[in-house]
């Protein structure tokens, strides 16, 4: 596989984005004025009624204390959540590089071994999400993700192999979705994973859930408008 020569490209300024940690399991962000839950325990996302979700979102941008019994209340009836849960949430930032057009990866010409490798990724991630649940397919790239550089990032080769990925994947028989696919990228990257991110993110009007790729300074396949809908609820990496 070869990499074409690229033109030049602007600079990239990382847009910054919050989102809040209620437990180990459980996260929120804020999407038109609505906090949106995910709890990758369960794997579902939820959303308080209106009058209970203006408190919330009062409480989340006051000052640290315990949540609103009110808030705990309707949160433990549908999350399971317990006295021990009232603690602050704890804010989280993520830098997301999507305010620059185009895409950000190089054009390449992959061979046939980078194809089969790209489609055994992608059909071991699906075998994998129909096995285990959400959190365990986490958990499973945690570790390549949080683990400590070995190297200084090489971020040309991390955007070449992302490259080869989306220029073969039409190859594999199997359904593109962002989350399978975002798994899958994570597994071909392999060892290239420093600075490495994976992303969830929401949409609250209407409700949408979206996962992608990124590094600190590129997104690894989304377009910028696409990635710009979403208000980023979790991360790895």
């Amino acid at each position: 596989m070869r990499a074409m020569p690229a033109s030049a490209r602007a600079p990239v300024r990382p847009a910054m984005a919050t989102y809040w940690r209620l437990n180990a399991d459980v996260t929120v962000a804020v999407s038109a004025g609505r906090a949106v839950f995910l709890d990758i325990a369960h794997d579902r996302y939820l959303m308080l009624p209106p009058p209970l979700n203006a408190t919330f979102i009062e409480w989340l941008g006051g000052p640290a204390g315990p949540m609103p019994e009110a808030c705990l209340k309707a949160l433990a009836a549908r999350l399971g959540f317990e006295d021990e849960d009232r603690r602050p949430a704890h804010p989280v930032s993520l830098a997301i590089p999507c305010d620059v057009p185009g895409t950000m990866l190089p054009r390449v010409r992959p061979g046939l071994g980078e194809a089969l490798g790209v489609a055994a990724a992608v059909i071991r991630a699906r075998r994998m999400l129909r096995k285990m649940p959400l959190r365990t397919n986490l958990e499973h790239r945690r570790s390549a993700l949080e683990r400590p550089a070995r190297r200084a990032a090489n971020r040309q080769a991390t955007a070449v192999k992302a490259a080869v990925y989306h220029a073969v994947r039409h190859l594999a028989p199997v359904r593109r979705v962002c989350l399978l696919d975002s798994l899958a990228l994570v597994d071909w990257l392999g060892e290239d994973l420093d600075a490495v991110q994976l992303v969830f993110g929401v949409t609250a009007y209407p409700f949408g859930a979206h996962c992608w790729v990124q590094t600190r300074h590129a997104l690894l396949g989304d377009p910028p408008d696409t990635i710009g809908r979403y208000a980023p609820i979790l991360h790895l990496g």
